[in-house]
C-alpha cells in the first residue's frame, strides 16, 4: 500500500510519548515523502511538538482517563478531535500503547491499517496485532516491533526530541538563570516511590558546594515542598521561572548540565534531549522504562526509597 500519511497515537502519559518518539525518525526515513502526526494527550502537546518529524500535533485528554493534574477529558473535545484525525484520511496508524479504548478510538477514525501490540480486548481494533506485549523488555524493544510490521528494522532505538522549536524560550530563561545548571526532580506518580524531600535537598546543597546550580523541577503545589524545607534563596524553581507550561520546563532542561530525578516524564524529555541523567527507581520498573534517550545515564535502582541517601545519589553523579 502506498503510505503518504502516518499517525503516531499515544494517548498516555508523558514518559509514553516521549517513548514514542523514538519511531518518527526511522518512519521518516523509510517513507521520506509520507507526512507524520501525532495524536496524544492536551497536556503532552508541547512536547509532542519536539518530536523530529512530526508536522502537526492532534491533542485531546481522553473521556476515560485522568492526566496528572487533570480532570478526564471531556466527549465533545476528544470527538472534535476523533473527526480531525478522520478527516486527515491517514494510511497506517502506529499505536505506542494500544488499550482497547485507545485501538478502538484509532478504528473509529477509518484508518485503514492500525498497528499495535495485542492487549486484552484491543485485537477486534487492530488490523495488525502483534504478538502480545512484553512488560519485561525495554519499553524500545517492543517499539521496535511496531516499526517491523512496516518493513523497518530498528534494532537500536533511541527515543530524542528536537530543541529548535524551544529557541526563543531558551533564550528568554538564559537571562534568569545562573550557568551550568542542575536540574533536580525529586517526584513520581506515586508518592510511595519517593526519596525523602531532605535527601533531595542535601544533595542540592552538595551540588552547590561544587559550584553547580540548581533548578528544581516540578508543579507550583510540588515545588512549596521544597521551598518549605530548603533556603529557596540560593535555588532557582522552574515555576517562577518563565511560564508554567511543560514547553518552558522542557526549555530549561535543554539547557542543563545534568538531571536527576525519580523515574518520570522529566527524567525522560531531558535524556530525549541529550542531557546526561541520572534515574531514581524507588521501584518503578527499571528493566523496561531505564532512560532510552540520546544522552548517557546512570540508574540508581531500589526495592523502596527507604535507605537512599544523598550520597548514594551523588555516587551516580560521579559515576556518569
Amino acid at each position: 500500500m502506498s503510505v503518504d500519511r502516518i499517525l503516531l497515537v499515544s494517548l498516555d502519559n508523558l514518559g509514553d510519548l516521549v517513548f514514542a518518539s523514538a519511531l518518527s525518525p526511522p518512519l521518516r526515513e523509510r517513507f521520506p515523502k509520507a507526512a507524520v502526526d501525532v495524536w496524544c494527550k492536551q497536556y503532552t502537546a508541547d512536547v509532542a511538538m519536539l518530536i523530529p518529524g512530526v508536522r502537526n500535533v492532534i491533542a485531546a485528554d481522553p473521556f476515560w482517563d485522568v492526566a496528572p493534574g487533570r480532570d478526564k477529558g471531556t466527549r465533545r473535545a476528544f470527538l472534535h478531535a476523533l473527526r480531525t484525525v478522520r478527516s486527515a484520511n491517514y494510511d497506517v496508524a502506529l499505536l505506542a500503547a494500544a488499550p482497547w479504548r485507545t485501538a478502538a478510538a484509532v478504528a473509529a477514525a477509518r484508518i485503514p491499517r492500525r498497528i499495535g501490540l495485542r492487549r486484552r480486548k484491543n485485537r477486534a481494533f487492530l488490523t495488525d496485532a502483534l504478538p502480545d506485549e512484553d512488560a519485561r523488555q525495554p519499553v524500545m524493544s517492543e517499539m521496535a516491533r511496531l516499526l517491523r510490521a512496516l518493513g523497518i528494522a530498528a534494532e537500536e532505538l533511541r527515543y530524542r526530541l528536537d530543541p529548535a522549536p524551544l529557541r526563543e524560550r531558551r533564550e528568554r530563561l538564559a537571562s534568569a538563570m545562573s550557568r551550568p545548571y542542575a536540574a533536580l526532580h525529586p517526584f513520581a506518580s506515586k508518592e510511595n516511590r519517593c526519596v525523602a524531600i531532605p535527601e533531595w535537598i542535601d544533595v542540592a546543597r552538595r551540588l552547590t558546594e561544587r559550584n553547580l546550580h540548581v533548578l528544581w523541577i516540578g508543579s507550583a503545589a510540588e515545588l512549596n515542598r521544597v521551598r518549605a524545607l530548603g533556603d529557596g534563596a540560593m535555588w532557582r524553581f522552574v515555576d517562577r521561572v518563565g511560564d508554567a507550561s511543560l514547553a518552558n520546563t522542557a526549555a530549561a532542561l535543554a539547557d542543563a548540565s545534568l538531571f536527576i530525578g525519580h523515574d518520570s516524564g522529566p527524567l525522560h524529555i531531558a535524556g530525549a534531549l541529550g542531557v546526561p541523567v541520572v534515574g531514581v527507581f524507588a521501584p518503578g520498573e527499571p528493566l523496561r522504562t531505564f532512560p532510552q534517550g540520546v544522552g548517557p545515564w546512570r540508574l540508581l535502582a531500589r526495592s523502596a526509597p527507604t535507605g537512599i541517601t544523598a550520597a548514594d545519589i551523588l555516587r551516580e553523579v560521579d559515576a556518569l
